[in-house]
């Protein structure tokens, strides 16, 4: 009886906890050569949050293909969104082509800091 009691106050704690917490969904793209690119966010989320979530694998662990890039970012929790590939060529030939790739992930925000993200997002082009 007693570790039903502990176990429902533990849930009822979780879910305490989690009610102030925002989900947001954050992307990032990866060049051809493996070069993540994590556009404005930055600026939008709070230091704490980015220090966790942006990672450089090229300046952390020398990593510079793509596919291994890819590789360390799912280790990390971020998804593939979408593949973009830009093709070239002209007279009907096929000359090259490279890939870029979306990566997205889902993150937790109290709500001092969505509070801080919104305000940044809406304000960021009037900088």
């Amino acid at each position: 009886m007693k570790k039903l009691l502990l176990a429902l106050l533990f849930c009822i704690g979780g879910f305490a906890l989690s009610a102030d917490a925002q989900k947001i969904t954050v992307y990032c793209t990866i060049s051809s050569n493996g070069k993540i690119d994590y556009g404005d966010l930055k600026k939008l989320l709070p230091d704490s949050t980015n220090a966790k979530l942006l990672v450089d694998p090229r300046t952390q662990y020398g990593i510079k293909k793509s596919n291994h890039t890819l590789l360390l970012m799912s280790a990390y929790g971020w998804k593939l969104a979408s593949v973009i590939t830009n093709v070239s060529g002209g007279g009907g030939t096929f000359t090259s082509s490279s890939s870029e790739y979306l990566m997205s992930k889902e993150i937790y925000l109290d709500a001092a800091s969505y509070g801080l993200y919104l305000n940044n997002l809406i304000h960021i082009e009037t900088k």
